[in-house]
């Protein structure tokens, strides 16, 4: 394969998969940027809404809109920062780790038909493979849009 079909592989796939990402999303009452709000949330505790947003992979004005409906279903919570006053804190509240834990299954089939044809060891060197990628890319500088890089 050439290097520069790697693109549209990646796209085929990340096409194919949306549609089952979004029928889990759906099923739990959640929006994709909710899900993953709260997935980054779940292994980041303790972020502002603007370091939130940078992982989310958006800006911070649609993180204050993802993050509005989960602070009113009670899936996350805001807390001052005591370190700094003026900052305030999201965290999973219980019934937000709950929720994370009933799609958990679900997610986990959809990321299960990725490698369906792959064996066990072809599995992690697929996903060493994924994060070999996006550490390159990651390495490669400022990202041409000016966004800045996620860092988890």
């Amino acid at each position: 394969m050439q290097t520069s079909n790697f693109t549209y592989v990646i796209k085929q796939v990340e096409m194919a998969l949306r549609p089952h990402f979004l029928a889990v999303c759906k099923q739990a009452n959640l929006t994709p940027a909710q899900y993953t709000a709260l997935s980054v949330l779940e292994r980041r505790p303790g972020l502002t809404s603007s370091e939130l947003a940078r992982r989310s992979l958006v800006r911070a004005q649609t993180m204050a809109a993802t993050i509005e409906p989960l602070l009113a279903e009670g899936l996350v919570r805001r807390e001052q920062d005591p370190a700094h006053g003026r900052r305030m804190l999201l965290h999973l509240t219980p019934l937000g780790v709950e929720r994370l834990a009933e799609i958990a299954p679900r997610i986990r089939a959809v990321e299960d038909l990725i490698v369906a044809e792959l064996d066990a060891e072809s599995r992690e060197n697929f996903a060493r493979y994924l994060r070999s990628a996006r550490h390159s890319l990651d390495s490669a500088g400022p990202r041409p849009s000016g966004r800045p890089r996620p860092t988890d």
